[in-house]
């Protein structure tokens, strides 16, 4: 896995550069009795260093639709629900369900069938090189308000470019919550890889297969800072899969 050295306000990330990856999307909810052990094994992976040399990039969605059955998980969004949808049409489900993780955008299964999810892996790694992302740079500002992200991505196939997007998704560990009421009442649970934010930063066009942005990020007040991470990822818009891959675990040091 690729992991920054930890970053004071003001200073820099070192860069980050591609390498084959597995994004591991887990869509989840506290409100969801079989979730926490999906979670589990969400943390257990990414921690893990691997001897093949395949990155894993752990994000874990909460969805909102679990809401209205006891508990409210403070993660949820209905923009989590949204993409977990575009997947079900992208593999022909007619529901959605948790705990479901998705690698790559190519496969999907249950998040807690762990065993299954490790022989799954290799196979996600894409075949071909289509493009490489890179984080150049995540700095935080003197107030450690706000983060400025410098990506860089390109293309090896120019006419896959109307459809390739650079994605930039900004995430949280060590979140510790009480439940108090619903399917996972009066348990505590730890949540790691949270996605606070979802953002394109880079959309190809045509006879511009390389591209570099910078994009700022307001961080909320509520956000551990020290606990947020990066990851950016190309993905084709139309089928969802994913091509390339970078994590930085660690913004910043206590």
């Amino acid at each position: 896995m690729l992991v920054s050295s930890p970053l004071g306000a003001g200073d820099e990330a070192p860069s980050s550069a591609s390498r084959p990856a597995v994004v591991l999307e887990l869509f989840t909810s506290q409100g969801c009795s079989s979730c926490p052990a999906a979670d589990r094994v969400l943390s257990r992976l990414g921690s893990e260093e691997r001897a093949d040399g395949v990155a894993l990039v752990p994000l874990a969605f909460h969805v909102d639709y679990w809401n209205r059955i006891g508990w409210v998980d403070p993660f949820s969004s209905p923009r989590w629900s949204a993409r977990q949808r575009r997947y079900a049409d992208r593999f022909g489900r007619r529901s959605v369900y948790t705990p479901q993780i998705v690698l790559n955008g190519r496969a999907e299964l249950v998040g807690s069938h762990e065993g299954r999810l490790r022989r799954e892996i290799p196979s996600a790694v894409p075949s071909r090189e289509v493009g490489r992302v890179e984080i150049l740079q995540a700095r935080l500002d003197g107030a450690r308000s706000e983060l400025v992200v410098d990506l860089a991505a390109e293309l090896n196939d120019g006419g896959e470019a109307p459809r390739t997007i650079a994605n930039l998704a900004l995430f949280e560990s060590g979140l510790v919550t009480r439940i108090g009421s619903g399917e996972n009442a009066r348990l505590t649970l730890e949540n790691d890889y949270v996605v606070r934010l979802l953002r394109p930063v880079i959309a190809f066009e045509p006879g511009r297969p390389a591209r570099r942005e910078r994009t700022r990020i307001g961080l909320d007040s509520h956000w551990a800072v020290d606990n947020l991470g990066l990851a950016a990822f190309l993905q084709d818009a139309q089928t969802l899969e994913i091509h390339a891959a970078v994590v930085l675990e660690k913004l910043a040091r206590r």
